[in-house]
């Protein structure tokens, strides 16, 4: 997870119809488009914080719920997303990742196997957030010894998760004609494996928080890094 700033009040619709209206179409998933949909995903996931929890400074890079289509010999359909640049795999283990504080393994839906590796854990808030938003360095040294400690896959509810995905989640992707497209369970843009993966990541995003906060400390500022590889998975 990295550090961001706070982001205006926007629905997840609103912001999705912006980028279709003024992004272009990429002609490949490059290393700057999956930098960029990192950012736009941060941001989301920073603007629906602070609505729920009061809170600044949480944001995962595991998470991309928007995307941008592009064309590759010939041009997608709607109905067609490039499920890879919603993967994050690696060929190789960032520095951190070679010792990391977490390492949790799991089973996809379509019979594949993830690999997620966690640590980087930082404490950064932002110096500008509103008065009545508390921060504690101490939640970085709870958040580490959570990450090396806990069974991940227990505390994580990935089950309630998927379920408050599907109830909550606007999730959309730009196709080459520039209009948005929601993707997700119940639209026609829907792979299972995709689903799982960013449930895990979430839920044990939010298991770290809620147990930092469990402990009276206040998670504003909170960050850390994922790096994950998966085989098999439905790309």
């Amino acid at each position: 997870m990295t550090q961001d700033k706070d982001h205006p009040a926007g629905t997840d619709r609103e912001l999705g119809a912006l980028l279709a209206r003024g992004a272009r179409p990429t002609t490949e998933a490059t290393t700057e488009v999956r930098d960029q949909l990192a950012e736009m995903a941060a941001a989301i996931v920073s603007t629906n914080q602070a609505r729920s929890r009061r809170r600044a400074g949480l944001i995962s890079v595991i998470v991309a719920p928007i995307l941008v289509l592009g064309v590759a010999g010939t041009a997608y359909a709607v109905t067609n997303i490039d499920w890879s640049q919603l993967w994050h795999n690696t060929p190789e283990w960032a520095e951190w990742a070679q010792d990391p504080d977490a390492t949790v393994h799991y089973a996809l839906p379509g019979g594949g196997t993830c690999e997620l590796r966690l640590g980087e854990v930082v404490y950064s808030p932002d110096p500008n957030r509103p008065a009545d938003v508390a921060a504690d360095p101490r939640a970085e040294q709870a958040a580490r010894d959570f990450l090396r400690t806990a069974d991940l896959l227990t505390v994580a509810d990935v089950d309630a998760m998927i379920t408050a995905m599907r109830d909550k989640d606007e999730n959309w992707a730009q196709a080459d004609d520039g209009t948005a497209v929601p993707f997700g369970y119940g639209t026609d843009n829907y792979n299972a494996d995709v689903e799982y993966n960013m449930a895990v990541k979430q839920a044990i995003q939010v298991a770290v928080t809620d147990h930092v906060e469990s402990m009276g400390i206040p998670s504003t500022g909170l960050g850390f890094q994922s790096q994950e590889q998966c085989t098999g998975a439905d790309q």
